[in-house]
């Protein structure tokens, strides 16, 4: 039998629910912010996805159907087109949460099947969306217990000044690909690599450039040589932000759409960025109708793969509660009571395989589900119920009413 295509994998129940939760724990901070759900195809035209996207990025689709479609490699794009032609208040503030696939080597935390978690604002060309973008991203990773997560800007205006200023504009997207390399590569290799390709007088202030050290005042004066636009717009970003922001001039982020700011959150060194984003302002036009752009991205796998390391152990499943029957002829009355603690919001089971008790103990114990709530003769007539916590196996006698109060405080 085959397994799973490369860079793809089956997600066990115990990581779903991982998943689950941290979907729904990011869509509620976007929705906190007025953001708006929508959804896109997994299935693109291939005219679309290659529009703006980029060299690098046009080699990471997975291409279906000879040439004519495929698979979305960000949600971003599929935005973009949908926003061109979508008649909506502005500044139209969107949140996607959703599958997109790329055609690159998995590493840690990077897989070729992935989620990922995208606020966008289009019609707006203030550096308040920027600010907020980095704020939802901050809160997030607040959200997950990450009180220091490490958020860096930049701004493609500072390095499409770089590359008007030392004469590189023809190979600006093979010396942006480079930067972007970084963290995966090195800082020996970039150098050694864009010196093969600009000379080592051009290499050299270039790498003197994104090596800039010093507070954000000091990388604004340099960033000022190269464009007084892109500085500006860096030092609005960080007066509206009310934490923490660092302006980092190697920052490219890879995608070639990207106008103006670029941002990153990184919560551990040994990985890539957890969120990433930027201002893509000519990205609507290409699918027709203009329009300011900026985003964020929060990279659900990577979050994920973090969660499970600081986590020591992993719930098996949703159920709080397993309703065992002491022979078959009470499995009626096991159902009725399920039916009464779920219209109470409690995850039940009963059980499915007409076991003995013991077995259902067992079953319930492989699970690791909290409480079994047996019934027999006893419990049918007197509706006292025997409330069984599965982890000190002591039992109790409460009627319904105090067996749900016992369970949904303890939940």
């Amino acid at each position: 039998m085959k397994l799973t295509p490369k860079g793809m994998r089956d997600i066990p129940p115990e990581d779903m629910i991982i998943r689950e939760q941290v979907i729904e724990k990011i869509r509620n901070v976007y929705r906190k912010y007025g953001f708006r759900p929508i959804e896109t195809p997994a299935l693109e035209y291939l005219d679309t996805l290659k529009a703006k996207a980029g060299e690098e990025a046009d080699k990471q689709i997975f291409v279906i159907d000879g040439n004519e479609y495929g698979m979305r490699f960000d949600l971003t794009v599929p935005l973009a087109r949908y926003a061109a032609s979508a008649d909506t208040p502005k500044p139209f503030k969107r949140y996607a949460i959703d599958k997109v696939w790329r055609k690159e080597e998995p590493q840690r935390g990077r897989f070729r099947e992935f989620w990922q978690a995208d606020v966008d604002i289009i019609g707006s060309k203030s550096m308040r969306c920027e600010a907020e973008a980095l704020t939802i991203a901050r809160e997030i990773c607040f959200e997950f217990g990450f009180k220091k997560p490490k958020i860096l800007i930049n701004n493609r205006k500072i390095l499409d000044g770089v590359a008007a200023k030392l004469g590189f504009e023809e190979q600006k997207p093979t010396v942006f690909r480079i930067l972007d390399k970084l963290d995966k590569i090195g800082a020996e290799e970039v150098k050694k690599l864009l010196e093969e390709l600009l000379g080592a007088a051009k290499a050299k202030e270039l790498v003197s450039l994104i090596n800039t050290k010093g507070d954000n005042k000091k990388k604004l004066e340099v960033a000022k040589k190269y464009s007084e636009e892109g500085a500006r717009e860096l030092e609005e970003i960080v007066a509206f932000c009310t934490f923490e922001v660092t302006i980092d001039l190697s920052l490219v982020r890879g995608l070639g759409y990207y106008t103006g700011p670029v941002f990153e959150v990184k919560l551990a060194e040994d990985m890539g960025s957890v969120a990433g984003g930027g201002r893509y302002d000519n990205l609507l036009g290409v699918y027709g109708q203009p329009a300011e752009a900026t985003g964020i991205s929060i990279g659900i796998e990577r979050l994920m793969t973090l969660m499970l390391e600081k986590e020591k152990g992993k719930s098996k499943t949703y159920s709080k509660v397993f309703v065992a029957c002491a022979k078959p002829e009470f499995y009626k009355n096991t159902i009725e009571l399920a039916v009464e603690l779920r219209a109470s919001g409690i995850s039940v089971e009963t059980d499915l395989n007409e076991r003995n008790l013991r077995k259902q103990f067992d079953y319930c114990n492989s699970l690791e589900i909290p409480y079994c709530i047996i019934i027999g003769q006893r419990e049918v007539e007197s509706r006292q119920f025997t409330l069984r916590d599965m982890k000190s196996g002591k039992e109790e006698q409460l009627p319904l009413d105090e067996l749900i109060k016992r369970i949904v405080n303890d939940s």
